[in-house]
């Protein structure tokens, strides 16, 4: 069994029952291994917890790549920058909003939940801050803006502007329409993605 299965195990354990009362035990029977195996291959349950966050935040990731459409290396016909971002903006906040884990261990564990998201984020913020400065780059090249001297700083705050709009999503800027959402990546987001 792989690293990664034995992590899938400890993000669907810990979406039933929460970090907190989550064991080594119940992370290894679902996985069908022994807990020596299980801390063998993974560390520490803390180590564990970190791990099946990033491991899950990678798939988020993934996800969003996937729905959200290329950028086409040169100008072209049919594809505006603009929408682009507002739909990347889009589906990452309701990717992150509506993540099954997030949505139940911050029932089941929201304390442990909310260390997480911010105290113990940093990776995850990295991890994050990463994906979206090649497409911060992509975009660019196709307006041609060569800048990437900021690009870094411009992706880290994305980052860190998502997981403020997860972490408080009933405050503003009201983001729930897409108009809204529109206007709001019009104002700040494709500025600061863009570079001008």
């Amino acid at each position: 069994m792989s690293d990664d299965a034995l992590l899938d195990a400890a993000v669907a354990q810990f979406a039933l029952t929460g970090v907190r009362r989550t064991s080594a035990d119940d992370i290894a029977r679902r996985a069908g291994v022994n807990r020596t195996t299980l801390y063998r291959r993974l560390g520490t349950m803390d180590l564990i917890a970190q791990r099946a966050f990033l491991r899950e935040t990678e798939r988020v990731l993934t996800q969003i790549m996937t729905d959200v459409p290329e950028i086409p290396p040169a100008p072209s016909a049919g594809f505006d920058p603009a929408s682009n971002i507002t739909a990347f903006f889009s589906v990452t906040l309701d990717a992150v909003r509506g993540n099954e884990l997030l949505r139940q261990l911050s029932v089941l564990d929201r304390d442990e939940t909310l260390v997480g998201l911010t105290e113990r984020a940093g990776a995850i913020i990295a991890l994050s801050a990463d994906l979206v400065a090649a497409r911060v780059v992509a975009l660019r090249a196709h307006v041609g803006n060569p800048r990437t001297d900021d690009v870094a700083a411009v992706a880290q705050t994305l980052a860190r502007i998502t997981q403020s709009l997860l972490l408080t999503p009933d405050g503003p800027p009201d983001l729930a329409t897409e108009p809204a959402r529109r206007a709001y990546c019009d104002a700040v987001i494709t500025p600061l993605v863009l570079g001008v």
